[in-house]
């Protein structure tokens, strides 16, 4: 089993850029950044953005792939510079995976174009937290990840059933040092989705697969 770095914190990202800064000093280190227009943390140090919303800012010399990172024919772009450049050395996914429909495809994708990277999604105790709303987590995300017993990231869809089971306050935490789940990796991302994708056969199956949340 891979040593995935995993880490719940506060989110600050200094470690993955100075991690890049140095291997940048030291040679040729090339970075794609996924999904990462709205924040705009790593646009001094990465070499290519790929998403839909159009970067802010000064981005010169910054190959921007503007596409749906969702749909399979999107990064046909992507593969076609991967062919011509050579995969990318690092990558970056962060806060993104939450929020699109199919995220094991993107991971899927991820360590296709690029030899290692770093993923960070909000965590299990913000996502099952009641901030915005008399809901839990944020309103626009779709999953909950977590790092399971077997060492596998992990995802959980944001279903109905999550709203009204009270077990689930006891986990609850909003608090700063609780808001990212984090890791890197390298050569693969071993995802699984719950139950591999199907939420059934019956009631009390869903209710023990959502189960491991508490964990």
């Amino acid at each position: 089993m891979p040593n995935y770095n995993w880490n719940i914190s506060e989110g600050n990202r200094n470690h993955v850029l100075d991690m890049i800064q140095t291997k940048k000093s030291n040679g040729k280190f090339t970075v794609i950044d996924i999904g990462g227009s709205i924040n705009n943390w790593s646009s001094k140090y990465v070499d290519a953005i790929a998403d839909f919303n159009t970067p802010s800012g000064n981005h010169d010399g910054i190959h921007f792939f503007n596409i749906d990172i969702t749909h399979p024919s999107s990064w046909i772009e992507i593969q076609e510079y991967v062919k011509l450049q050579g995969k990318f050395d690092f990558s970056i996914c962060t806060h993104t995976l939450e929020d699109i429909m199919n995220p094991g495809f993107v991971i899927e994708k991820l360590s296709e174009i690029s030899k290692e990277g770093y993923i960070a999604v909000p965590s299990k105790f913000r996502e099952l937290s009641s901030f915005e709303g008399n809901y839990r987590g944020y309103i626009h995300h779709r999953w909950i990840f977590i790092k399971s017993a077997k060492g596998v990231f992990k995802g959980f869809p944001k279903i109905n059933y999550i709203e009204r089971d009270t077990r689930f306050d006891k986990i609850a935490d909003f608090s700063n040092h609780k808001y990212d789940l984090s890791f890197f990796w390298k050569d693969t991302i071993d995802f699984e989705y719950v139950n591999n994708n199907y939420l059934g056969p019956s009631v009390d199956a869903v209710k023990n697969y959502y189960d491991e949340l508490l964990e």
